[in-house]
């Protein structure tokens, strides 16, 4: 459990004082919780998608290499090939 001085402050100062005074006052720190909790909830949600897609994209780049060096060692032969039989003849 950690929290920043702004919700410490919200929270022990001002919250925590207001649930002890009012009538079902133990449904503020729920509220409390859940409404600041949503906001973590869907920066991970964000994080953990785009990591997703990112490993799906990875994955397709990766395919891709294995192609793209297989021409590339292609064409370094065939241009080795041109080079050798244009030297020696």
């Amino acid at each position: 459990m950690a929290f920043c001085p702004t919700s410490g402050m919200l929270y022990f100062g001002m919250l925590i004082p207001m649930s002890a005074v009012e009538s079902g006052g133990y449904v503020l720190p729920v509220v409390y919780a859940i409404a600041t909790s949503l906001p973590v909830l869907v920066a991970a949600w964000i994080i953990a998608f785009s990591m997703q897609s990112l490993s799906k994209v990875m994955g397709k780049i990766a395919i891709f290499q294995c192609w793209l060096n297989r021409l590339v060692a292609l064409l370094f032969i065939l241009v080795g090939l041109y080079y050798t039989v244009t030297i020696i003849i």
